[in-house]
């Protein structure tokens, strides 16, 4: 997994710290777009389709069905989303780079472009006097290759996994994949959710909430056995004091009443702390660095502003709850029999998924193999993507058995049922298809050249007087 590929050194602090990012969720769509073009522009030459013609094609589906997958997904996880205002939505949407597009709203998108361009094209197309259905075999292989690619993407960004594999009970041809856990779309769900592991390999003992100004950095209660952080040595009872270098500050998170929470942020300052006020119930942060300023503010925040809550937690709790994504290792300095420690750095990784994005690949790179193979046996235009349609819909079914994805009616997932909708379709467009088509398995049939036999004539038989006719007139009585 890598979210991150590489970080280009423009612009550092302003879109990010390193540097405008590559994502390989994004890399892996634009290599996609660069070889389906290179390749279905000379498929597309042999269809009869010019390749300026299939380039602008190209682009109308690309736009089209990118579209339409990323919409099938904030319908199916609209829990992803938390933003649910009109502005929240419409920026989430764009928040493409984080993974979420599901193939089968592609495939609606994508038949919504065709059907566009047909109609602005309309007039060049007739021109061409293009067959469809043999533009529709030539783009067939191009579909099964972005998908291979495009599930390599979904490898790199941690996204789609499958269900938990227990390899030593049923080992498997490609082992479980063990995603670094803090910046992986997994960890809500295992996390939070289902509550299957920790973030970081290790548990923190309760904060002691009954004495202002406590210490509330973390402390670890216990470490989960032959767990990364185990090897890096996190021991119980250790204090975090720096996160990957930089001090475990002190946080204060101040609710209630609007006039109350300012007041609280004025007294905050006054001893060094930076403040954060935002959020519809008014959630105020103030970020402490040193452990005097944090005391002294607290201690005059529950004196001087009693109309306030106050929760103390620290900058690791709130980088763990947030973290970047590309970053992977933690490095952690604790404090350790009243010494400060520095740990080696380590990566928190999930429990072992099935890689459910490279089954996909891989069955897409067989069906691309097979459609080639078949292409000059085929018996009718439209059947490469007949068998297409066929084919993925399978695998999709049963590629998405060991997915952990919700049921919505039936015990089916969305893309089970999209399979079914596919596999359908697949097999009502082959009887139109056998119908209407002309076979190319029936040909011509050979016409034999005709053999012309000459009988020669025998010579005429000599004239006998048997065969004389009498002129004597006959006698009458």
């Amino acid at each position: 997994m890598h979210q991150v590929l590489f970080y280009i050194p423009v612009a550092k602090g302003w879109l990010s710290p390193d540097g405008i990012p590559v994502y390989g969720f994004g890399a892996m769509l634009f290599l996609t777009f660069v070889l389906c073009t290179l390749w279905g522009t000379r498929r597309g030459k042999a269809a009869g389709m010019p390749p300026e013609r299939f380039q602008d094609m190209e682009i109308w589906l690309f736009l089209t069905g990118l579209v339409g997958a990323r919409l099938l997904y904030m319908i199916q996880y609209p829990e992803n989303f938390q933003d649910r205002t009109p502005l929240g939505l419409f920026l989430g949407f764009f928040r493409i780079w984080e993974g979420g597009i599901i193939f089968y709203g592609s495939v609606v998108g994508g038949v919504v472009g065709f059907l566009l361009f047909y109609r602005v094209y309309r007039a060049v197309l007739r021109r061409l006097d293009l067959n469809v259905w043999r533009l529709a075999d030539a783009v067939a292989p191009l579909l099964a290759l972005g998908l291979a690619i495009g599930r390599i993407g979904c490898y790199l960004n941690g996204c789609c996994w499958g269900q938990i594999a227990i390899e030593e009970a049923c080992p498997i041809p490609i082992g479980a994949a063990h995603f670094p856990l803090l910046p992986a779309p997994t960890r809500e769900q295992f996390v939070d959710r289902q509550h299957l592991q920790t973030s970081t390999g290790f548990t923190l003992a309760p904060r002691d909430r009954g004495v202002p100004g406590a210490d509330p950095r973390s402390v670890v209660q216990a470490v989960e056995p032959r767990s990364p952080a185990a090897v890096a040595g996190v021991a119980p009872g250790d204090r975090i004091i720096k996160v990957n270098g930089e001090p475990n500050g002190f946080v204060v998170e101040v609710r209630g009443a609007k006039e109350y929470v300012e007041k609280a942020m004025d007294i905050f300052r006054r001893f060094r702390s930076r403040t954060d006020i935002g959020g519809p119930n008014r959630v105020a942060r103030a970020y402490f660095d040193e452990d005097v300023d944090y005391i002294q503010g607290i201690l005059a925040v529950h004196q001087e502003v009693p109309g306030v809550t106050l929760s103390e937690i620290d900058s690791f709790g709130e980088m763990v709850r947030d973290w970047p994504r590309g970053k992977n290792p933690l490095a952690l300095t604790v404090r350790r029999g009243g010494i400060d420690v520095d740990l080696p750095p380590f990566v928190p990784r999930t429990v072992g998924l099935y890689p459910t994005q490279l089954y996909e690949t891989v069955s897409m790179v067989l069906l691309i193999g097979f459609l080639l193979a078949y292409y000059p046996f085929r018996r009718h235009d439209g059947e490469l993507m007949v068998l297409c349609m066929v084919g993925y819909a399978i695998h999709r079914f049963i590629n998405e058995s060991i997915r952990i994805e919700p049921v919505v009616g039936l015990g089916l997932t969305l893309s089970q049922w999209g399979s079914v909708v596919i596999f359908t379709a697949a097999a009502g467009m082959e009887v139109y298809l056998w119908r209407v088509m002309p076979s190319r398995w029936a040909g011509a049939r050979p016409i034999l050249p005709v053999q012309t036999t000459t009988i020669p004539q025998s010579p005429p038989l000599p004239a006998t007087p048997a065969h004389t006719a009498s002129t004597k007139p006959v006698e009458t009585s």
